[in-house]
This record gives structure tokens, C-alpha cells and sequence, in this order.
């Protein structure tokens, strides 16, 4: 996602919640499941709605319905293809991005230090 400034390497914030709904046009991050656990990918997508073209049918051949479009989930880069979100546990949603940080500005700490500090201040 170089083109919304997001390089190989950086740390990103994500808003996570069980969404009811999502707003379109938001960067959502979306997890791929895989075959077996643990092997499922997880990826920043463009979270576009389309709805359905003049003629009426897809490429399948199955009918289109205009009040109900297709959800595509576009990355920025072109070397990757859309994805069509389905109705099939596949794909999930799993937060909205927020922002990025280069790993030079992340301080990363023990989660233990943090309880500690708790105790501490508390």
C-alpha cells in the first residue's frame, strides 16, 4: 500500500471490533482463512461497493440484483487482484486501519512491564 504511504515492514493500528456494518470506501484489514489453522493470510483491501452492469447477469450467467451489489475488497497495488467478498465464512473482516508507524518510531515493550506499571501506578 505504498500509494497510502503503508510500507513492507510497518506497524499498523487497526480499529477491532465485531462489526455490524462496515462504511464503504474505508482500508479494512480482512483475513483469508487457509486449509488447515494458522495458515490463512491477512491483508490491508479497499473496501469498494459495485453494483451489478446494465446486462444483468455475471459472468456465470447467474442473475444480477441491483439492490444487492457485489462488496469488492481492491488493493492499492496492481500486481494484486480484487477480491468479490462472498457470503461464505472465507473472508473475514477483522478491523478497520487506522494508521501506520515505520518500525524506527515503534518502541515495542514486555507485556509483563506493562502489568507491572499498572501495579505500580494503581
Amino acid at each position: 500500500m505504498i500509494e497510502r504511504d503503508v510500507l513492507d515492514g510497518d506497524f499498523v493500528i487497526i480499529q477491532h471490533s465485531d462489526f455490524e456494518y462496515l462504511e464503504y470506501g474505508k482500508i479494512v484489514v480482512v483475513e483469508r482463512l487457509g486449509e488447515e489453522e494458522g495458515m490463512g493470510a491477512w491483508t490491508l483491501k479497499h473496501l469498494v461497493l459495485e453494483h451489478p452492469g446494465s446486462s444483468g447477469r455475471n459472468e456465470f450467467g447467474d442473475a444480477l440484483d441491483f439492490e444487492n451489489p457485489s462488496i469488492m475488497l481492491r488493493g492499492y497495488n496492481s500486481q494484486f487482484r480484487s477480491w468479490l467478498l462472498d457470503p461464505s465464512p472465507q473472508y473475514r473482516v477483522r478491523g478497520v486501519f487506522l494508521r501506520s508507524l515505520r518500525p524506527e518510531d515503534v518502541r515495542l515493550v514486555d507485556s509483563d512491564m506493562i502489568r507491572r506499571l499498572g501495579t505500580v501506578a494503581g
